[in-house]
């Protein structure tokens, strides 16, 4: 909801050409290593559910869409600022994901989904709904399992994350 009234707030005041969201994100298992690098090829709200109104899981009734579409220009930009990204779907809920049971789940309702994050599908909405193009870029910090450890996420966010992100921003604002 944070990241929804931020990015309204930025529409209404800035009047931006673009939503581009950079952050952290919970892997879609265990045994990957932190450091993915994912590229948005669009954003679902893992937890919306407003069945009967709507067909499925995910689908947002005013729009009648579950998966917001990224801009393939920006995403295209990103994944040539960063080295070898998957490109993928990234799984939105209102909750850090830190249990396998839940995160498997997820998996199975979402099986393209790429990462999990708590704001992208959010921005993702707000540009939509404001006519403005959208991409994300997300590195996977965790296992989005029960070894999930706030210090050693802050960490690898403050060690790895920033760096590459202000490189990123940089290559953009270049191009």
């Amino acid at each position: 909801m944070a990241a929804a009234l931020a990015a309204q707030f930025a529409c209404d005041v800035f009047h931006p050409r673009a939503a581009i969201v950079f952050g952290l994100a919970g892997a879609t298992a265990s045994d990957l290593p932190p450091g993915q690098l994912i590229v948005a090829s669009g954003a679902v709200q893992h937890d919306m559910d407003a069945r009967p109104l709507t067909d499925a899981r995910g689908t947002i009734p005013s729009l009648g869409i579950a998966v917001l579409p990224a801009d393939p220009t920006w995403s295209e930009k990103l994944g040539h600022a960063t080295e070898n990204p998957r490109i993928g779907l990234i799984l939105t809920g209102d909750q850090i994901v830190t249990s396998r049971e839940v995160r498997d789940r997820l998996m199975r309702d979402f099986p393209e989904g790429a990462c999990f994050d708590m704001e992208t599908a959010a921005i993702a909405q707000v540009a939509v709904q404001n006519g403005i193009p959208w991409a994300a870029l997300r590195m996977t910090s965790d296992g989005a399992d029960e070894s999930f450890n706030l210090d050693e996420v802050i960490g690898f966010g403050i060690k790895t994350a920033a760096d590459l992100f202000d490189r990123v921003i940089g290559a953009l604002l270049k191009g």
